[in-house]
């Protein structure tokens, strides 16, 4: 079979069947009769059988002529799969006796007896895992209170929760208490600080719904069980039918998940605050990623060194900590295309430290993030845009990461599917960083708008960094607003006097269209430059 020849045809099959008829396993049809076929496939000795093509012909109806470097189907949806089993081994199914796994690069399942299981990544109370890997704080989402005074109502707020709970788990930086643990508490009244501390959750997520015929309104608090201070508090209200519980509960769990734990969101920056705050005794690896948050939202060459400091002890410290070499690379490819540093073949270093996060942690969206913008500052689109596909598969509703993807597919030239992904990053987390502004600004730009082309441009709000004078000066030039656009100019040179020998190349380090950067120093030039 696979990996253990001791483990019973008869024991896998009753656990195939325990997932194929568990609530807690989130497969759809299709990915239930994929996990079926190579269970089956393999328990008859005929894995050797098992590739894309046989799993697109038998499974997903496809014909004789299936390409699979066209019709990405049977990757995708192994993907999906992989998630799905991996969030019913953290809930309903995480005392099977055997573990069906789909590895990474391969349609063959391996079955794995629970005494040969992994343990589980994080101790929920100290947040330090079992293997080397530094996770960021628990969250737990307490079931959702029906105020309807209709108990059949209850499936709502039960559905929620439940969705609430599975979006964060997608979100690596922050393990997630079960939903099985958090309904011990359902009904009951108990102080957030001693909830906190039953289940090693540091962030709780409180709420209440109220449902009539026409309308819903659902409220929710984060909650830092430290202090049980509220961090956060929102209302949601909306009309609604029978008809749309499914999309209406995915729109206020998006909007939820992505304003609290995405990279930008409300739980990093609390976090990223207090390690700052921390001595050098205290310093911790996950300490280091909170300081790569940092960076990002300053973009100042003393951020940089902070993140680069903190991230090299990092990876000493756990060698085998894939984030942290992905933010390692990130900073190097950052570092190649703004000039914090002279590093000799900083771009090369970026790469292998990128490629090594992606080897360590290859279910990790930031991981592929970060070599993604390798790929891109080396000017690689179909490496590029392979990765991006992997980027979303992961995760399609991360604020930062789709965001910036759909920022890269725009600065690439790839405007309308570009601008797609950045607006839904945008709008799943308004904490946004505001260097999004620059693909923004460019699409106007280029269509001749100045007018939002300067608007966009002001709000990109980084003014140690040259690109954020350029952006109004180029869209002053072109609007004949000459002494505003003159100030521009001289920032620029400010911050780069030597900007007229090298303006080209360092736009080019991000704008990938030759004929907007010609027409982006047209711009400059009627500024006075």
């Amino acid at each position: 079979m696979t990996s253990n020849r001791r483990t019973s045809v008869k024991t896998i099959r009753h656990c195939l069947d325990r997932i194929l008829q568990s609530p807690a396993f989130k497969g759809s049809q299709k990915q239930k009769d994929f996990l079926r076929f190579v269970v089956r496939e393999t328990l008859q000795n005929r894995s050797s059988q098992i590739k894309g093509y046989t799993v697109a012909l038998n499974v997903y109806g496809r014909r004789e002529e299936f390409d699979p470097q066209v019709d990405p189907i049977v990757r995708v949806e192994a993907g999906r799969l992989r998630r799905a089993l991996e969030y019913y081994y953290l809930t309903e199914g995480r005392n099977d006796p055997v573990r069906i796994k789909i590895p990474k690069g391969s349609y063959v399942p391996e079955f794995i007896p629970v005494t040969e299981r992994p343990v589980s990544k994080q101790n929920p109370i100290s947040g330090q895992s079992d293997n080397g890997y530094m996770e960021g704080p628990c969250i737990a989402v307490m079931p959702l209170e029906n105020l309807s005074g209709d108990d059949g109502q209850d499936y709502f707020m039960n559905g929620l929760t439940e969705e609430l709970t599975n979006e964060l788990s997608r979100f690596q930086d922050f393990p997630v208490i079960a939903s099985q643990s958090t309904m011990h508490f359902k009904g009951r009244v108990l102080d957030p600080g001693e909830i906190g501390k039953a289940l090693g959750a540091r962030f709780l997520l409180i709420g209440s719904g109220r449902k009539s015929n026409k309308t819903i309104k659902i409220s929710v608090r984060l909650i830092d069980s430290d202090n049980c201070k509220q961090v956060w508090a929102k209302d949601y209200r909306r009309n609604q039918t029978a008809t749309d519980f499914i999309v209406l509960q995915e729109e206020i769990t998006h909007s939820i998940v992505g304003i609290i734990a995405d990279q930008y969101g409300l739980i990093t920056r609390r976090l990223s605050r207090e390690s700052r705050r921390k001595s050098p005794e205290d310093f911790q690896a996950y300490d280091a990623v909170l300081r790569f948050y940092h960076y990002e939202t300053q973009l100042t060459p003393e951020a940089f060194e902070e993140a680069l400091k903190g991230l090299e002890a990092a990876v000493e410290k756990e060698p085998d900590y894939g984030l942290a070499w992905a933010m390692l690379g990130h900073l190097h490819a950052d570092n190649y295309a703004l000039g914090f540093r002279k590093i000799k073949g900083a771009l090369k270093q970026a790469y292998l430290y990128a490629n090594k996060g992606v080897a360590l942690a290859p279910d990790n969206q930031f991981a592929h993030d970060a070599l993604s913008l390798v790929y891109f500052h080396r000017g690689d689109k179909e490496l590029y845009l392979q990765q991006v596909e992997e980027i979303l598969d992961l995760n399609p509703n991360s604020p930062y990461t789709v965001g910036v993807a759909g920022w890269h597919l725009m600065l690439f030239g790839e405007w309308e599917r570009g601008l797609s992904l950045l607006n839904k990053g945008i709008r799943l987390n308004p904490y946004h960083p505001t260097w999004f502004h620059l693909a923004t600004f460019l699409n106007f730009y280029r269509q001749k708008d100045y007018e939002n082309a300067l608007s966009e441009a002001l709000r990109f709000n980084y003014p140690s960094l040259y690109m954020d004078p350029l952006l109004r000066a180029a869209a002053l030039g072109q609007m004949g607003r000459t002494d505003e656009a003159k100030d521009a100019v001289q920032e620029i040179l400010k911050l780069i006097p030597d900007f007229k020998d090298r303006g080209r190349k360092l736009l080019g380090h991000y704008i990938k269209v030759d004929s907007l950067v010609d027409k982006i120093l047209r711009g400059l030039k009627k500024a006075g430059l």
